[in-house]
């Protein structure tokens, strides 16, 4: 009989993320269960690289990560360290390690899993989280989605993406495949959906929106200084 010589195997891929998840039937993305998601929509949303340093009450606030991800780029590393933190909040935006279309495909899947990944492990420690849909070229959309529980909260970020007709139309048909795939009850915005043609998708759910944390601090600003005259 051989005996390995090895008594641990170092984790080098992070298994522990996904411990108990179940899994999409290709390419194995593990499936956000519904009861872990938030049951209660933000007061509001502030990134993590504000919040982290914040010395504000935190209860009222999800953290979201819409940012560089250089930012965000500590907890990919060391996940465990950062549990604490997310239980002195509301709950947490699901990740948004940067996904683009023009990247290897191999590297598109690679960001995904590891936003979901992120996402289940900070939800199975019992902290709210709110499933990001971040994806890259359309035909790898069925199979994330397969990994979102339907008739539930769902988030997007909007930011820079949605500045063109083209990128406008391609948000359209995005969100056209969200809606008919996943049934959200409520949809978190983190950014804006400007323009007549987005008008049907308020018919169909709820669409929550958020200001960019700089425009809040901005206006925060001008209101102290009319108040200083």
């Amino acid at each position: 009989m051989f005996v390995s010589q090895h008594k641990h195997i170092p984790d080098s891929f992070q298994a522990f993320l996904v411990k108990d998840a179940t899994f999409t039937s290709k390419e194995e993305y593990p499936v956000i269960p519904s009861t872990m998601v938030s049951q209660t929509i933000p007061d509001r949303i502030l990134p993590f690289e504000k919040a982290i340093v914040s010395k504000e009450d935190l209860r009222d606030t999800f953290i979201c990560s819409y940012s560089p991800d250089q930012t965000f780029e500590r907890i990919r590393r060391n996940p465990a360290k950062y549990i604490s933190f997310f239980k002195r909040t509301a709950g947490l935006i699901g990740f948004d390690f940067s996904i683009h279309t023009d990247m290897p495909i191999v590297m598109q899947k690679a960001q995904m899993y590891d936003n979901l990944a992120l996402t289940y492990y900070f939800g199975k420690n019992n902290i709210p989280i709110i499933p990001n849909i971040r994806c890259g070229v359309r035909q790898l959309l069925p199979e994330f989605l397969s990994a979102i529980p339907s008739k539930s909260m769902i988030a997007i970020g909007t930011h820079g993406f949605i500045k063109s007709s083209q990128s406008k139309y391609e948000w359209y048909i995005f969100l056209e495949q969200i809606l008919t795939s996943l049934h959200p009850l409520t949809i978190v915005i983190y950014g804006s959906l400007k323009g007549a043609m987005f008008d049907d998708f308020k018919q169909k759910t709820q669409l929550v929106f958020y200001k960019p944390w700089m425009d809040s601090r901005y206006e925060e600003a001008a209101d102290d200084h009319k108040r200083s005259k």
